[in-house]
């Protein structure tokens, strides 16, 4: 074993291997599952905040991704005319894999982060392709010791075994093995800035609560299921929609206001009749609606997961609350003993689903561009309705709805259909009319609403966006107020 990692070594730094692992056996394959398994939890681990916890999304990504190596080394084994040495060249290919992941993914994955922490964003997707690209440079180098009077060849198998091995992770979703799960109290919101309602500042709950909570954690479980027994069927022949909308504190009617919103504008112009799955913290709704928590929207999600097709199908995430400026999502619903909301908590939440692979998350709160990090990957477009260290505006008590929700539900999703067109009108109008109510010493404070997307993600939504039937607006009802 040690002799085929050295190999692998030798092919990771682009050195031709010895052959320790030649014929082969798949004995010694299995065994180096097992040891690409404890690798990657290692190295997970090591990048994950205690305490831990076994994601098994990842389980499957480790084991799929050994399934294409041993494909690719077949396809390499068969090119070079020596079928009876398969295993061994597979062995060999996964040693590269589980060595190239230590020596060169990982620290890319560390490069990548640090970018993106100092604001690189578009710098940022440069490791991943270097990744891609060393991984297609080892590949090259395995062809043509296998081949090495046959360029030709050897290079059509490198660039076979590349689509099959490496080029396929761009389509098929992936997951760490280990991820951390944090819970904290809900921080203590800054001062309110003086422009109207900033959406960081919640009233806090003083009465006695006019339900009986003990019956209303009681009644969740067939709320929830309820709800999730109302998804309709996929409809066939067509990307769907599904759409799963969070209203985290029960304070404000602004953001019971919005999930209601959402709901009606995607079921009546969207075409998403039926895949509509609404979680709320509103006194109003505890007897009909499921509670907003970390545990609903994970049934949501998994729900979706089981109905959607994960090649065709987009699920939309829309989550509205109070932030904080260490991007937490209020999620409160007093006196009952709710988990916040954190930027990885949503990750996670994803990850544990891989089926769900095309996806948009919409973050409505202050200092919601927080939540980009966490989230943003090739098949995902998040869109927030503030910077990462800004607040933004429009809940209270006197209010309908929040300004970014106003923007870019009301009047920018009336306008198109079009996701990314949307927010840029949203963020057009925002930006106006926070210039148009300037603090109470003159000056303006910008919230700047931020988008993190992709060719891939864009792609998807523009053959969805282009194969709705038109549809007219969707008026704006808001609840009548307490």
């Amino acid at each position: 074993m040690l002799r085929t990692l050295a190999d692998g070594l030798r092919a990771a730094t682009l050195r031709a291997p010895r052959g320790h692992a030649l014929p082969g056996s798949a004995g010694a394959f299995v065994a180096l599952v097992v040891v690409y398994l404890v690798t990657s939890l290692l190295i997970d681990a090591l990048d994950s905040a205690r305490p831990w916890r076994l994601v098994r999304a990842g389980v499957v990504s480790v084991l799929a991704d050994c399934l294409l190596t041993y494909a690719a080394g077949w396809l390499l084994a068969q090119l070079a005319r020596c079928r009876e040495l398969a295993t061994g060249v597979a062995t060999t290919l996964l040693a590269a894999t589980v060595m190239v992941a230590l020596v060169v993914h990982w620290p890319l994955r560390h490069l990548t982060a640090l970018l993106q922490q100092h604001g690189h964003e578009l710098a940022a997707v440069l490791p991943a392709l270097a990744g891609r690209f060393w991984w297609l440079l080892v590949l090259l180098v395995l062809a043509h010791w296998l081949m090495p009077l046959r360029i030709g060849r050897s290079m059509f198998g490198a660039l076979l075994a590349f689509a099959v091995s490496g080029a396929a992770w761009w389509w098929l979703p992936s997951a760490a093995l280990v991820d951390t799960r944090i819970v904290a109290t809900p921080a203590q919101p800054d001062a309110a800035p003086a422009l109207p309602a900033p959406v960081s500042a919640p009233q806090p709950v003083t009465d006695e609560p006019d339900f009986d909570p003990e019956q209303v954690m009681y009644a969740q479980a067939a709320l929830l299921d309820a709800e999730l027994a109302r998804l309709a069927p996929r409809t066939p022949g067509r990307i769907n929609l599904y759409v799963v909308a969070f209203a985290g504190d029960a304070g404000e009617d602004v953001f019971h206001n919005e999930v209601e919103y959402v709901r009606t504008l995607f079921e009546q112009r969207f075409d998403a009749a039926g895949h509509v799955v609404v979680l709320q913290n509103n006194p109003r709704t505890l007897e009909r609606a499921p509670l907003a928590s970390w545990t609903s929207l994970h049934a949501s999600l998994q729900a979706i997961a089981q109905r959607a097709d994960p090649a065709q199908d987009i699920v939309l995430l829309y989550l509205t609350s109070h932030g904080s400026d260490d991007h937490e999502l209020l999620v409160q619903m007093d006196p009952l003993p709710l988990v916040q909301l954190h930027p990885e908590d949503v990750a996670d939440a994803f990850r544990t689903q891989p089926a769900l692979r095309w996806r948009v998350v919409i973050v409505n709160a202050c200092y919601s561009g927080g939540f980009i990090e966490a989230l943003r990957d090739d098949s995902t477009l998040v869109m927030t309705s503030a910077r990462r260290d800004r607040t933004s505006f429009g809940c209270g008590s006197d209010a309908d709805i929040t300004w970014f929700g106003k923007a870019l539900l009301v009047d920018a999703l009336n306008r198109t259909t079009s996701l990314p067109e949307a927010f840029a009108l949203a963020r057009d109008w925002v930006a106006q009319r926070e210039a148009a109510a300037p603090a109470a010493d003159g000056t303006v404070e910008h919230s700047e609403p931020q988008l993190a997307t992709s060719p891939s993600i864009e792609a998807r939504l523009a053959r969805w966006s282009a194969a709705l039937p038109p549809r007219p607006p969707v008026e704006f009802k808001p609840a009548a107020r307490r």
